[in-house]
């Protein structure tokens, strides 16, 4: 019996503790997504241009992230980077309104992929698809 509710009140203690570092974990990301760059950055690949939005611990690497890119990116609204032992993993994601998107594809998502996908306190960066593109321009990048 004594055992029971000792089990019982340990179990309660780690699901707060994991409530409250998922708590910090969502808002220091939904900080750092409103923190945009003082001049924006601007990224061409694949005729595209993107805009880094947010580079988390430094984790943009523009000739890696050349290397990794894929013109089934091209595709999304948003490219997310994780860095996870020593390698660079791409996750494209759509606006909010966007017709074809489905809830785990949205942009809106993209904390709750962080916290359940990538390694904790991973290096990440989130590039945005620019409105305006290029005019048939010469080609920089993959």
């Amino acid at each position: 019996m004594e055992q029971d509710k000792n089990r019982e009140e340990q179990q309660q203690n780690e699901q707060q503790m994991q409530e409250t570092v998922q708590e910090s974990v969502q808002e220091s990301v939904e900080e750092s997504v409103q923190e945009k760059p003082k001049a924006p950055v601007i990224v061409q690949v694949g005729g595209k241009n993107y805009e880094i939005v947010q580079n988390h611990k430094e984790g943009w690497n523009p000739e890696v992230f050349r290397d990794r890119y894929s013109e089934v990116l091209e595709r999304y609204d948003y490219i997310i980077g994780d860095w996870g032992y020593s390698q660079l993993r791409l996750k494209g994601f759509y606006r909010d309104n966007h017709p074809k998107a489905t809830k785990d594809s949205t942009i809106s998502y993209m904390v709750d992929y962080i916290n359940e996908y990538c390694n904790f306190g991973c290096a990440y960066f989130v590039l945005q698809k620019c409105k305006e593109q290029p005019q048939a321009k010469a080609k920089s990048g993959s």
